[in-house]
């Protein structure tokens, strides 16, 4: 091996390392097992000389795995006990836990590089890669190079974790010590030793003892302090004088491990750039180790190289992400219950099935039979929060689909009541309120005389339409028809970002004939509800086939729109609607309505007025009552005819805003 210090040329490598810590040791190893590195031009940037014994490695595994990993060699120590907070030592068979010291794997993997061109770096690598043919170009402070296969090791990046995210730091300070007498048991090592004070986070000392007079005792913290080096020594002090021999430390260690479940900055440079170690997701946030998975992934790795394939992985099962955020979680937000859980768990689960859980190796009905020894209230607690904060981050569109389908759930229970009762709330607070802020829209309303006459106008639109139902029904509804369509169409292409005009007239046109073809016979009921309607008639008159056909023209128009404008929203949309027609048309369309419309037409007002929506909600209050009012005193009498009473009123209280948002999203769009 050679080192440099400055070169002013383009140095050109076939593998390069940035780091050389333990997955790219492993990798080394790997590669020079398999006689990968034969002939190659190697390049390591390391400021570290890894010249000490600076951390250790711990794992458990069974004796086969040990030799398949070629690890063997590397184990300094290993146990066949494990104890856990003074329960009784349990025997892991068929696995081991095994000891690797630190400053043997990095001698092993520098031993593989004897026989190779290697240049080192001393020096740190912050920059971004230029690719050049299929090479990666990487500037140092005094040298270019370039390289075929880069292996990146550096720490990651955590991005700020999300509302159902956490990062927590485990951190640790131990002393290796010698005692004056036979005081350790060499077959056992001690995991989680919880009868320590917690300091308002879960403390725990860990126990490997080497020989019946060596043991490295050390203090750990999962918490979002770290560990300070005053702080342990005064409880690893009092820890060891309970041994009850004399002792003195003959060597210490200390470190800080992620513990987070907030997603990391990736980089995407190609195939070849390799991200290794934490970087790539070997570190199990929950429990900090890492060793075992870096191993195995310095195979798979290794086989990619040798058969020149692309960069592969072995895919993580989510599940195992979701319960580690759930524990990070409550290790955040009670920290008290960190102790409780973990101690629950070594009590009353046998250590075996605990240790394959923790290294992901066991089946859902194992996880679930472990989950039931554990604080259920504590995990149902975790569970309803972390499910409500994602819910928080889906699309608005999601949530009427979600809620469609509970309905139709609740309908085959026969407890539709409950999706009703959730919908006529939901109208009454958002659908109404949504129409009830017209005059903030309004640049002319900056008074209460200006109010009034706003008012004044807006009552006076609603009751036009009113006598037109009364003296032309036929023309009020088919005005009541074509304007929701198009209000429909506007509020969703706004939404989603799409260009309105015959586009988005013709997506509220396939809306609501979704839900009215679907529910043809209620629609008919209905209408017969208004007098002097003519079209009630000629609706009885069309056939079951021709029912079939405008279902089948809707919804084809819908695909068509979709395609079109390339949206997933509206497909989203159509499947939901058609599950509706399972359900009630009142409750179909008060899904959509209440749910999609009046919850985008709400955010578009809290985003163009700049307004908070708890304080749009208050000024819209009086408007909103009075609409209820008006829509409560009209269905007081309106007996046997309430339904069809219901979209009169309905139709009167909306033409005046869906005029008021048109003016609205014309002025938001120049805006």
């Amino acid at each position: 091996m050679q080192s440099t210090e400055k070169y002013n040329s383009t140095l050109k490598f076939d593998f390069l390392f940035i780091g050389l810590g333990a997955a790219n040791c492993l990798l080394i190893l790997m590669l020079h097992e398999n006689g990968l590195l034969n002939g190659k031009t190697i390049a390591i940037i390391e400021p570290d000389g890894k010249t000490t014994n600076d951390r250790t490695f711990c794992f458990w595994a069974t004796e086969q795995e040990l030799f398949k990993l070629k690890l063997n060699t590397l184990v300094s120590y290993s146990w066949s006990n494990i104890e856990i907070s003074g329960i009784a030592k349990q025997p892991i068979n068929p696995l081991h836990y095994f000891h690797v010291k630190g400053i043997d794997l990095y001698h092993a993997a520098k031993s593989c590089l004897l026989n190779c061109q290697v240049t080192n770096f001393a020096t740190f690598f912050t920059g971004i890669p230029d690719v050049k043919a299929e090479q990666f170009e990487l500037k140092l402070e005094n040298e270019t190079l370039r390289a075929k296969y880069v292996f990146d090791s550096r720490p990651p990046v955590f991005l700020k974790p999300k509302n159902n995210q956490t990062h927590l730091n485990q951190s640790f300070f131990g002393w290796k010590i010698k005692t004056d007498k036979k005081t350790f048991d060499t077959s056992t090592m001690v995991m989680m030793d919880f009868n320590v004070p917690q300091n308002n986070f879960t403390q725990f000392v860990y126990t490997l003892p080497f020989t019946e007079d060596t043991a490295l005792i050390e203090l750990t913290r999962f918490g979002t302090q770290k560990l300070l080096k005053s702080e342990a020594e005064l409880i690893l002090d009092e820890y060891s004088k309970a041994l009850g021999v004399s002792f003195e430390i003959i060597e210490t260690e200390q470190g800080v491990i992620p513990m987070s479940s907030a997603n990391m900055e990736k980089d995407h440079y190609g195939s070849h750039w390799v991200n290794m170690g934490v970087k790539a997701d070997m570190l199990k946030c929950t429990t900090g180790y890492a060793f075992h998975a870096m191993a195995e992934d310095a195979i798979v790795q290794m086989e990619a190289i040798k058969n020149n394939q692309l960069q592969k992985r072995i895919i993580r099962k989510k599940r195992f992400g979701f319960y580690d955020r759930l524990l990070l979680k409550i290790l955040t937000d009670k920290p008290e219950y960190g102790k409780i859980i973990f101690e629950t768990l070594f009590k009353k689960v046998a250590l075996i099935k605990v240790l394959s859980f923790l290294r992901e190796k066991t089946s859902i009905t194992k996880e679930i039979v472990i989950f039931s020894k554990l604080p259920k209230r504590i995990f149902i607690k975790a569970v309803v929060k972390d499910v409500l904060q994602r819910c928080i981050r889906l699309p608005l569109l999601f949530y009427p689909f979600l809620f469609t389908i509970l309905a139709v759930f609740l309908s085959v229970l026969n407890f539709e009541y409950i999706a009703g009762s959730i919908l006529v709330v939901g109208f009454l607070t958002v659908g109404l309120a949504h129409g009830a802020l017209d005059h903030l829209t309004s640049r002319k309303v900056k008074n209460h005389k200006q109010l009034f006459y706003f008012m004044l106008n807006y009552v006076l639109k609603g009751v036009l339409l009113g006598f037109i139902w009364y003296l032309f029904p036929d023309v009020a509804l088919l005005i009541f028809m074509a304007y929701s369509m198009w209000h429909f169409g506007q509020a969703d292409f706004k939404e989603w970002n799409l260009i309105q005009g015959l586009s988005s007239f013709f997506w509220g046109f396939t809306v609501l004939m979704t839900i009215l073809s679907f529910h043809f016979v209620e629609l008919s009921d209905i209408l017969k509800q208004i007098p002097n309607l003519q079209i009630a008639i000629v609706l009885k008159k069309i056939s079951e086939g021709q029912i079939l056909f405008i279902q089948i023209l809707t919804l084809g128009l819908g695909i068509l729109l979709s395609v079109l404008n390339k949206s997933k929203y509206m497909l989203l949309t159509l499947i939901y609607l058609l599950l509706s027609s399972m359900l009630p048309l009142l409750i179909s369309f008060g899904i959509y309505f209440v749910g999609q419309h009046s919850m985008h037409g709400w955010r578009h007002l809290s985003t163009g007025l700049n307004e908070r929506s708890s304080t749009l909600w208050k000024k819209s209050l009086p408007f909103s009552i009075g609409g209820a009012m008006i829509i409560l005193y009209a269905l007081f009498f309106a007996g046997q005819q309430a339904a069809g009473l219901f979209f009169i009123v309905l139709s009167c209280l909306s033409i005046p805003h869906v005029l008021k948002m048109h003016q609205f999203y014309a002025m938001f769009h120049r805006s």
